[in-house]
């Protein structure tokens, strides 16, 4: 590869054998991590925890947590040992798209939190790219996965009996060579 051609490769955060380098959150849970700058589909009973648990692995994250009405109270995010001054909570209402635009434009936050509300293709392919651009991880809670091809990761995390610990299972990824089976989180 010339000198200018390896010049724009960088600068377009390309690989030399081609495609695009991706960076990717240390996740004990995922081997290989979890890819930056796309939509990561969360689903399962231990979902939020997965996430919370992903977020206390990586401290210096910035985080938007968006919901429509808050279900979590920033309490249970501290006492999971999430820095709070790291995390920006937004009540939302109707207006969760135009919200999730601006704070991916802002490309202030490292990660954001939503409920799985997205359901139109085209906002989908919309905050897809937003994502692309921040190099955010977009986080959807869903309680059942998509179909949607924009999502390009998706994950299940479910208590184990007893509650103490969840699995996760890679259910879909076009990043790692191949799809896991249960992996134990805590």
């Amino acid at each position: 590869m010339s000198g200018r051609s390896q010049e724009l490769a960088e600068r377009l955060n390309l690989s030399p054998f081609g495609g695009e380098q991706r960076e990717f959150l240390k996740c004990t849970s995922v081997e290989g991590g979890v890819p930056r700058g796309v939509i990561c589909e969360i689903t399962g009973t231990a979902r939020t925890a997965w996430v919370l648990d992903l977020l206390v692995s990586n401290p210096e994250l910035s985080t938007f947590w968006a919901e429509d009405r808050f279900t979590i109270l920033p309490t249970a995010i501290h006492q999971r040992g999430v820095d709070l001054s790291r995390v920006l909570m937004a009540e939302t209402g109707e207006k969760l798209f135009p919200v999730l635009r601006k704070a991916l434009q802002a490309k202030l936050f490292d990660c954001v939190v939503l409920p799985g509300a997205i359901e139109e293709v085209r906002m989908l392919k919309a905050v897809q790219l937003f994502a692309r651009e921040a190099r955010a991880c977009v986080f959807f809670l869903s309680k059942e996965p998509k179909s949607a091809w924009a999502i390009p990761f998706q994950l299940r995390a479910r208590w184990r009996p007893g509650g103490r610990s969840y699995a996760v299972e890679l259910l879909k990824s076009k990043f790692h060579s191949q799809v896991s089976a249960s992996v134990s989180g805590e």
